[in-house]
């Protein structure tokens, strides 16, 4: 998914709400259902997009009450609609590792972000949750970053009253290998069971190819995790993915992840053989699998803790340089 495509997927989310409602609805209130909906856009953005579409006849200004959608847009809408076939989850994570411009020899470069919205109250558990999280190998890469209040960065902006975590996908893992040459299958996610400290097997699987959701989030948010349990005991389940690469790039595929676990990279869980299982899940023909953890998991994490969280994952890429090292 380039930046027109990602555009005119936020556009077609704002038509989908204005054609949802019977009056004229403002910025503010449209900000809200976007950030329900997986897109937390500035009221800044926002009026960006709203002043496009209407100059492109798809929306109507009524003064202050807001914006409607016209005959127009309601016909670009129903265009739009293939959209939500299957397999659009998939396609959009592979463009989104396609993008990843992340060197892991220079350290710079674009990444995958993931984003949540907690409470600025539980800042400081947050951050200690990503943390604790890094610390024990269980995060895809040691890097942060947080953007307090109405802070803008990229579009995105916190609701007053709460900060936004950005933290690194595994997704980017994925484009580094993709551009290394290695083409990459994205298979599954699910849930793996930990047993003192070592990842024995997945208890359930979602096919990324055979879902209009996205997978971990149906795990994540139907409290399916015990995360807190793995860092007291070593024991318990994660999110986690699963992806094939072939049987000949193995060696290539091992070096790569070699050098990032020396950058303080992290979240492999298994690299299996050729033709073998990996974690109990088949492989196809001269392939290898790799499991990785979910980016979803600080997340999860805090979710166990009774924390409430919003979470946009994936949701666009960002310098690593804009990010802070997790220490």
């Amino acid at each position: 998914m380039n930046f027109s495509q990602e555009v005119h997927r936020k556009q077609i989310e704002i038509l989908r709400i204005l054609s949802e409602q019977s009056e004229p609805m403002g910025s503010s209130l449209l900000r809200k259902e976007l950030a329900r909906r997986g897109f937390p856009l500035s009221e800044r953005a926002i009026r960006y997009h709203l002043k496009l579409l209407e100059e492109r006849g798809l929306v109507e200004g009524h003064e202050k009450a807001g914006r409607t959608i016209t005959k127009s847009g309601l016909e670009e809408l129903a265009r739009a609609l293939a959209y939500e076939r299957i397999g659009f989850i998939l396609t959009w994570y592979l463009s989104l590792a396609y993008r990843v411009t992340y060197s892991p020899e220079s350290g710079r470069g674009e990444v995958v972000a993931n984003v949540f919205m907690v409470d600025k109250n539980f800042r400081e558990e947050a951050i200690k949750a990503v943390k604790n999280l890094y610390s024990v190998g269980l995060l895809p890469a040691p890097y942060v970053k947080v953007l307090d209040g109405e802070e803008e960065y990229r579009e995105i902006s916190a609701p007053e009253g709460k900060i936004a975590v950005m933290t690194v996908c595994n997704l980017t893992i994925d484009g580094i290998l993709i551009h290394s040459g290695i083409p990459l299958i994205l298979r599954y996610g699910g849930l793996v069971q930990f047993i003192k400290w070592k990842p024995i097997r997945f208890t359930e699987l979602i096919a990324y190819d055979s879902t209009t959701v996205p997978p971990l989030e149906v795990f994540v948010y139907r409290r399916m995790t015990s995360i807190v349990s793995i860092l007291r005991t070593g024991s318990g389940v994660i999110p986690a993915n699963m992806r094939e690469v072939p049987a000949v790039s193995e060696n290539q595929t091992l070096k790569i992840i070699e050098n990032l676990k020396k950058s303080g990279w992290g979240g492999i869980l298994a690299l299996g053989k050729p033709n073998e299982s990996i974690l109990g899940v088949p492989v196809s023909m001269d392939r290898c699998g790799i499991s990785m953890v979910g980016g979803l998991i600080p997340a999860a994490l805090l979710i166990e803790m009774g924390i409430p969280v919003e979470t946009y994952a994936p949701h666009c890429l960002v310098p690593v340089e804009d990010m802070e090292k997790v220490s």
